[in-house]
Parts: structure tokens; sequence; C-alpha cells
């Protein structure tokens, strides 16, 4: 009989096991920024170092230049919209974006110049922001209006 009972157990724990299993693993970030500018461009840096460590350097060349256009409802959608089409062009190109240049920016649109460098191997393999991903919130603070953090799913 106490063979059965802990073979009901040991069920229990294996189906736990298997709930366990299937959550996919996440970084976060935080941000504190002044305007949408700084918000987009430390969005971006931070990405870059969670992808590989200490990549974001000023004064390195560049591999690769591209040009991204993004269009959405409001500011949050926006930022989720660009950061899953950055992350999307790093892992068809095999490029670190690092830094970029915005040539147009409001609530509800993006066109930029995003500058990186190749990179083969990833310290996080981050996939991409999930729908509720981006918290952010626009204090009354003018130091910094726009605080928050912003979860991406990686690769399991």
């Amino acid at each position: 009989m106490e063979t059965q009972i802990l073979n009901k157990q040991h069920r229990h724990l294996n189906r736990n096991m298997d709930r366990i299993a299937k959550v996919k693993p996440q970084v976060t970030i935080q941000i504190e920024a002044n305007g949408l500018h700084e918000l987009f461009k430390k969005s971006l840096k931070s990405l870059a170092n969670k992808l590989k460590y200490k990549i974001y350097n000023p004064t390195r060349h560049t591999d690769c230049t591209m040009k991204i256009e993004v269009d959405a409802t409001n500011s949050t959608n926006l930022l989720k919209k660009f950061l899953n089409q950055v992350l999307e062009l790093t892992h068809t190109h095999h490029t670190i974006f690092c830094t970029m240049y915005i040539e147009e920016l409001n609530e509800k649109r993006l066109i930029a110049q995003l500058f990186g460098n190749w990179f083969d191997k990833f310290d996080n393999k981050i996939k991409y922001v999930p729908e509720n991903g981006i918290l952010i919130s626009s204090e009354t603070d003018s130091s910094n209006p726009f605080t928050g953090s912003i979860i991406f799913k990686c690769e399991e």
C-alpha cells in the first residue's frame, strides 16, 4: 500500500514539474528617461547590453546600418513594436544594434537609422517582448518623466 501512495505523490510531483518546465525564461530591464528620444535610445542600448554584455561602446566602429519605420497607436505599443523589430533584425542579420539616429519620433511613429555590430554568440537568446511586457509610467517628476521596466522572453 505504501508504494501506491508514493507513486501517487510521484505522479503529482511529475505534473508540477511539467508545469515548471513550461515557464519560459525572461530578462527584465529597468528604464528611466527624460523624454521619448531618451526612452527609445536607452531601451535599445539596454537590449544590446543584455544580448552581449558590455557591447555598447560609443567609439566602436559599426558593421551594419539599417533603417527602421514603426507605427503604433501609442508610445508604449510603439516601443514594443520597435524592440520586436530590432530583435527580428538582430536574429536575421546576426547583428546587435547599439545606437540609433532618430529621424522622426512622436507618440505614434518612429523613423530611425540603427547602427550595430555583427555577432555569432549572444549572452542571452532574447526572442521578443510579450504582449504586456512593457510597464512604463509617465510621472509628473520633470527629471525622469518615464520610468518602468521591459520584459523580454528568451529561448528555452
